[in-house]
Protein backbone atom coordinates (compact mmCIF):
# COMPACT_ATOMS: atom_id res chain seq x y z
CA UNK A 1 0.00 0.00 0.00
CA UNK A 2 1.45 3.37 -1.04
CA UNK A 3 0.19 6.91 -0.61
CA UNK A 4 2.43 8.07 -3.44
CA UNK A 5 3.17 6.26 -6.70
CA UNK A 6 5.99 7.55 -8.91
CA UNK A 7 5.63 6.15 -12.42
CA UNK A 8 8.19 6.32 -15.28
CA UNK A 9 10.98 5.53 -12.88
CA UNK A 10 14.21 6.48 -14.65
CA UNK A 11 14.47 10.05 -13.38
CA UNK A 12 13.26 8.96 -9.94
CA UNK A 13 15.80 6.15 -9.64
CA UNK A 14 18.55 8.52 -10.72
CA UNK A 15 17.57 10.90 -7.94
CA UNK A 16 17.32 8.29 -5.19
CA UNK A 17 20.75 6.92 -6.09
CA UNK A 18 22.41 10.32 -6.29
CA UNK A 19 24.01 10.86 -2.87
CA UNK A 20 23.60 14.67 -2.48
CA UNK A 21 19.84 14.21 -2.35
CA UNK A 22 19.76 11.78 0.53
CA UNK A 23 19.84 14.54 3.14
CA UNK A 24 17.04 16.51 1.52
CA UNK A 25 14.99 13.35 1.07
CA UNK A 26 15.44 12.56 4.78
CA UNK A 27 14.32 16.09 5.69
CA UNK A 28 11.16 15.69 3.64
CA UNK A 29 10.45 12.38 5.34
CA UNK A 30 11.14 13.83 8.78
CA UNK A 31 8.57 16.58 8.18
CA UNK A 32 6.48 13.86 7.02
CA UNK A 33 2.96 13.67 5.98
CA UNK A 34 3.11 9.91 6.39
CA UNK A 35 4.09 9.16 2.82
CA UNK A 36 7.18 7.11 3.43
CA UNK A 37 5.25 4.25 1.81
CA UNK A 38 6.04 5.45 -1.70
CA UNK A 39 6.33 3.20 -4.72
CA UNK A 40 8.43 3.65 -7.88
CA UNK A 41 7.23 1.99 -11.08
CA UNK A 42 8.52 1.66 -14.61
CA UNK A 43 6.35 2.76 -17.51
CA UNK A 44 5.74 -0.88 -18.47
CA UNK A 45 5.16 -2.23 -14.96
CA UNK A 46 1.75 -3.75 -14.29
CA UNK A 47 -0.51 -1.52 -12.17
CA UNK A 48 -1.87 -3.14 -9.02
CA UNK A 49 -5.00 -1.97 -7.24
CA UNK A 50 -4.18 0.21 -4.23
CA UNK A 51 -6.80 1.86 -2.04
CA UNK A 52 -4.17 4.00 -0.26
CA UNK A 53 -2.78 5.88 -3.25
CA UNK A 54 -3.64 9.60 -3.22
CA UNK A 55 -0.94 11.09 -5.47
CA UNK A 56 0.29 9.66 -8.77
CA UNK A 57 3.37 11.29 -10.33
CA UNK A 58 4.07 10.53 -14.00
CA UNK A 59 6.32 11.74 -16.77
CA UNK A 60 5.05 10.35 -20.08
CA UNK A 61 2.88 7.30 -19.29
CA UNK A 62 -0.70 7.42 -20.55
CA UNK A 63 -3.25 7.63 -17.75
CA UNK A 64 -6.73 6.34 -18.48
CA UNK A 65 -9.51 4.07 -17.26
CA UNK A 66 -7.25 1.26 -16.07
CA UNK A 67 -5.21 3.58 -13.86
CA UNK A 68 -8.22 5.33 -12.34
CA UNK A 69 -9.82 1.95 -11.56
CA UNK A 70 -6.61 0.78 -9.88
CA UNK A 71 -6.44 3.89 -7.66
CA UNK A 72 -10.06 4.60 -6.66
CA UNK A 73 -9.06 7.08 -3.94
CA UNK A 74 -6.65 9.07 -6.11
CA UNK A 75 -6.78 12.82 -5.46
CA UNK A 76 -3.97 14.31 -7.56
CA UNK A 77 -1.93 13.51 -10.65
CA UNK A 78 1.39 15.30 -10.98
CA UNK A 79 2.94 15.61 -14.46
CA UNK A 80 6.73 15.86 -14.36
CA UNK A 81 6.78 17.46 -17.82
CA UNK A 82 5.51 20.45 -19.78
CA UNK A 83 2.42 18.78 -21.23
CA UNK A 84 -0.49 16.77 -19.83
CA UNK A 85 -1.88 15.33 -23.07
CA UNK A 86 -0.97 11.84 -21.82
CA UNK A 87 -3.76 12.08 -19.23
CA UNK A 88 -7.46 11.55 -19.86
CA UNK A 89 -8.60 14.86 -18.37
CA UNK A 90 -12.29 14.15 -18.99
CA UNK A 91 -12.07 11.00 -16.92
CA UNK A 92 -9.99 12.76 -14.25
CA UNK A 93 -12.69 15.41 -13.91
CA UNK A 94 -15.39 12.76 -13.53
CA UNK A 95 -13.32 11.09 -10.80
CA UNK A 96 -12.75 14.45 -9.06
CA UNK A 97 -8.99 14.08 -9.54
CA UNK A 98 -6.87 17.21 -9.85
CA UNK A 99 -4.01 17.47 -12.35
CA UNK A 100 -0.93 19.66 -11.95
CA UNK A 101 1.98 20.17 -14.33
CA UNK A 102 5.50 21.07 -13.23
CA UNK A 103 6.71 22.77 -16.43
CA UNK A 104 10.29 22.13 -15.18
CA UNK A 105 11.82 25.33 -16.48
CA UNK A 106 10.16 27.31 -19.23
CA UNK A 107 13.01 29.79 -19.66
CA UNK A 108 15.50 26.99 -20.27
CA UNK A 109 13.34 25.67 -23.12
CA UNK A 110 13.34 29.18 -24.54
CA UNK A 111 17.14 29.18 -24.33
CA UNK A 112 17.18 25.92 -26.31
CA UNK A 113 15.10 27.63 -28.99
CA UNK A 114 17.46 30.59 -29.02
CA UNK A 115 20.39 28.23 -29.60
CA UNK A 116 18.93 27.14 -32.95
CA UNK A 117 17.42 30.39 -34.13
CA UNK A 118 18.66 31.82 -37.42
CA UNK A 119 17.57 35.30 -38.45
CA UNK A 120 15.69 37.94 -36.48
CA UNK A 121 12.14 38.12 -37.85
CA UNK A 122 10.16 35.45 -36.04
CA UNK A 123 6.63 34.16 -36.43
CA UNK A 124 5.73 32.61 -33.07
CA UNK A 125 2.96 30.02 -33.15
CA UNK A 126 1.82 29.89 -29.54
CA UNK A 127 1.74 32.66 -26.97
CA UNK A 128 1.96 30.76 -23.68
CA UNK A 129 4.74 30.67 -21.06
CA UNK A 130 7.46 29.68 -23.50
CA UNK A 131 6.30 32.30 -25.95
CA UNK A 132 6.51 34.97 -23.27
CA UNK A 133 10.04 33.82 -22.39
CA UNK A 134 11.07 34.06 -26.05
CA UNK A 135 9.87 37.63 -26.09
CA UNK A 136 12.60 38.51 -23.60
CA UNK A 137 15.19 37.86 -26.33
CA UNK A 138 16.22 40.33 -29.00
CA UNK A 139 13.82 39.16 -31.70
CA UNK A 140 11.27 40.86 -33.88
CA UNK A 141 8.36 38.63 -32.89
CA UNK A 142 4.86 38.35 -34.30
CA UNK A 143 2.68 36.15 -32.10
CA UNK A 144 -0.08 33.87 -33.35
CA UNK A 145 -2.42 32.21 -30.86
CA UNK A 146 -5.41 29.89 -31.03
CA UNK A 147 -7.85 32.68 -31.86
CA UNK A 148 -5.76 34.34 -34.57
CA UNK A 149 -7.27 34.41 -38.06
CA UNK A 150 -4.46 33.02 -40.20
CA UNK A 151 -5.77 34.89 -43.23
CA UNK A 152 -4.42 38.03 -41.56
CA UNK A 153 -0.93 36.46 -41.38
CA UNK A 154 -0.57 34.90 -44.85
CA UNK A 155 0.14 38.20 -46.71
CA UNK A 156 3.18 38.83 -44.49
CA UNK A 157 4.78 35.39 -44.55
CA UNK A 158 7.64 36.50 -46.80
CA UNK A 159 8.81 38.92 -44.10
CA UNK A 160 9.61 36.11 -41.63
CA UNK A 161 12.85 34.13 -41.69
CA UNK A 162 12.02 31.83 -38.77
CA UNK A 163 8.91 30.06 -37.50
CA UNK A 164 8.91 28.95 -33.86
CA UNK A 165 6.22 26.43 -32.96
CA UNK A 166 5.48 26.66 -29.22
CA UNK A 167 1.78 25.85 -29.24
CA UNK A 168 -0.17 23.75 -26.77
CA UNK A 169 -1.41 20.40 -28.15
CA UNK A 170 -3.94 20.83 -30.94
CA UNK A 171 -6.43 18.56 -32.69
CA UNK A 172 -5.20 19.61 -36.13
CA UNK A 173 -1.70 20.72 -37.22
CA UNK A 174 -0.85 24.35 -36.60
CA UNK A 175 2.20 24.10 -38.89
CA UNK A 176 0.24 22.96 -41.94
CA UNK A 177 0.41 22.95 -45.72
CA UNK A 178 -1.35 26.32 -46.11
CA UNK A 179 1.22 28.04 -43.89
CA UNK A 180 4.28 26.25 -45.23
CA UNK A 181 3.41 27.00 -48.85
CA UNK A 182 3.82 30.70 -48.08
CA UNK A 183 7.04 30.48 -46.05
CA UNK A 184 10.75 30.09 -46.75
CA UNK A 185 13.33 29.83 -43.99
CA UNK A 186 13.94 27.97 -40.74
CA UNK A 187 11.68 26.17 -38.28
CA UNK A 188 12.12 25.42 -34.58
CA UNK A 189 9.46 23.41 -32.75
CA UNK A 190 9.00 22.35 -29.14
CA UNK A 191 5.34 21.42 -29.63
CA UNK A 192 3.67 18.02 -29.59
CA UNK A 193 3.73 15.96 -32.83
CA UNK A 194 0.04 16.65 -33.54
CA UNK A 195 0.91 20.30 -34.13
CA UNK A 196 3.09 19.41 -37.14
CA UNK A 197 1.96 18.21 -40.56
CA UNK A 198 4.90 15.92 -41.39
CA UNK A 199 3.84 15.41 -44.98
CA UNK A 200 3.57 19.14 -45.65
CA UNK A 201 6.91 19.74 -43.90
CA UNK A 202 8.62 17.10 -46.06
CA UNK A 203 7.21 18.70 -49.20
CA UNK A 204 8.48 22.13 -48.10
CA UNK A 205 11.95 20.70 -47.36
CA UNK A 206 12.15 18.90 -50.71
CA UNK A 207 11.05 22.05 -52.52
CA UNK A 208 13.90 23.96 -50.87
CA UNK A 209 11.63 26.30 -48.92
CA UNK A 210 12.77 24.96 -45.52
CA UNK A 211 16.54 25.01 -45.14
CA UNK A 212 16.78 23.97 -41.49
CA UNK A 213 14.27 22.50 -39.03
CA UNK A 214 15.03 21.72 -35.38
CA UNK A 215 12.19 19.55 -34.05
CA UNK A 216 12.00 18.55 -30.40
CA UNK A 217 9.19 16.10 -31.19
CA UNK A 218 7.90 14.47 -34.37
CA UNK A 219 5.24 11.89 -35.10
CA UNK A 220 6.92 8.54 -35.96
CA UNK A 221 4.89 8.46 -39.18
CA UNK A 222 7.09 10.23 -41.70
CA UNK A 223 9.82 11.05 -39.18
CA UNK A 224 12.54 8.94 -40.79
CA UNK A 225 11.88 10.50 -44.19
CA UNK A 226 12.24 13.98 -42.71
CA UNK A 227 15.49 13.18 -40.89
CA UNK A 228 16.89 11.54 -44.04
CA UNK A 229 16.79 14.90 -45.83
CA UNK A 230 19.53 16.08 -43.42
CA UNK A 231 17.70 19.40 -43.15
CA UNK A 232 15.50 18.21 -40.30
CA UNK A 233 16.94 17.32 -36.89
CA UNK A 234 14.86 15.29 -34.45
CA UNK A 235 15.85 15.88 -30.81
CA UNK A 236 13.76 13.18 -29.11
CA UNK A 237 11.98 15.46 -26.65
CA UNK A 238 15.16 16.66 -24.94
CA UNK A 239 14.70 20.43 -25.23
CA UNK A 240 13.42 20.81 -21.66
CA UNK A 241 16.61 19.37 -20.15
CA UNK A 242 19.13 20.91 -22.53
CA UNK A 243 19.84 23.79 -20.15
CA UNK A 244 19.45 24.31 -16.43
CA UNK A 245 17.12 21.85 -14.73
CA UNK A 246 17.71 18.18 -15.48
CA UNK A 247 16.71 15.01 -13.70
CA UNK A 248 20.04 15.20 -11.83
CA UNK A 249 19.48 18.78 -10.68
CA UNK A 250 18.65 19.65 -7.09
CA UNK A 251 15.95 22.04 -8.27
CA UNK A 252 14.19 19.25 -10.14
CA UNK A 253 14.22 17.10 -7.02
CA UNK A 254 12.82 19.96 -4.95
CA UNK A 255 10.10 20.69 -7.48
CA UNK A 256 8.89 17.10 -7.70
CA UNK A 257 8.88 16.27 -3.99
CA UNK A 258 8.06 19.74 -2.74
CA UNK A 259 4.87 19.64 -4.72
CA UNK A 260 3.99 16.09 -3.66
CA UNK A 261 4.53 17.20 -0.07
CA UNK A 262 2.01 19.99 -0.65
CA UNK A 263 -0.55 17.85 -2.51
CA UNK A 264 -0.76 15.39 0.37
CA UNK A 265 -2.14 18.14 2.57
CA UNK A 266 -5.39 17.23 0.87
CA UNK A 267 -6.45 20.82 0.23
CA UNK A 268 -8.64 20.99 -2.89
CA UNK A 269 -7.57 24.59 -3.55
CA UNK A 270 -4.25 24.45 -5.37
CA UNK A 271 -1.61 27.11 -4.83
CA UNK A 272 1.60 26.27 -6.73
CA UNK A 273 4.42 25.79 -4.20
CA UNK A 274 7.16 25.94 -6.85
CA UNK A 275 7.96 28.26 -9.73
CA UNK A 276 6.36 27.32 -13.08
CA UNK A 277 4.07 24.74 -11.55
CA UNK A 278 0.50 25.16 -12.78
CA UNK A 279 -2.90 23.65 -12.33
CA UNK A 280 -4.32 21.87 -15.37
CA UNK A 281 -7.48 20.60 -13.68
CA UNK A 282 -8.82 21.65 -10.30
CA UNK A 283 -9.53 18.88 -7.83
CA UNK A 284 -13.15 18.88 -6.75
CA UNK A 285 -13.65 17.91 -3.12
CA UNK A 286 -16.29 15.38 -2.21
CA UNK A 287 -18.43 16.88 0.54
CA UNK A 288 -20.09 13.51 1.15
CA UNK A 289 -16.80 12.05 2.37
CA UNK A 290 -15.42 15.26 3.85
CA UNK A 291 -12.43 15.65 1.53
Amino acid sequence: MSKVVLKDKKDMNDLFHYEPYFKEWDEIRDNKLEWEDYKIMGSQDEIERDLETEVLSVKFSKIGQKTFDAYPNLKWIQCRAHGSDNINLELAEKRRVGVVCLDPDTFNVAKWIDRWKKGTNVLLLGAGKIGKAINTFDYNVTEVNSITDYNTIYPYMESFDTIIVASSPTDTPILDKALLEKFSGNIISISRPACIDNEALLEAVNDGRITNAQMDMLDPKGRDELVATKKVTYHGHKAWEAYGITQYDERYFSMVFGEIHWLLRNDPKYEPPVRNSRVVLERKSNALFGD
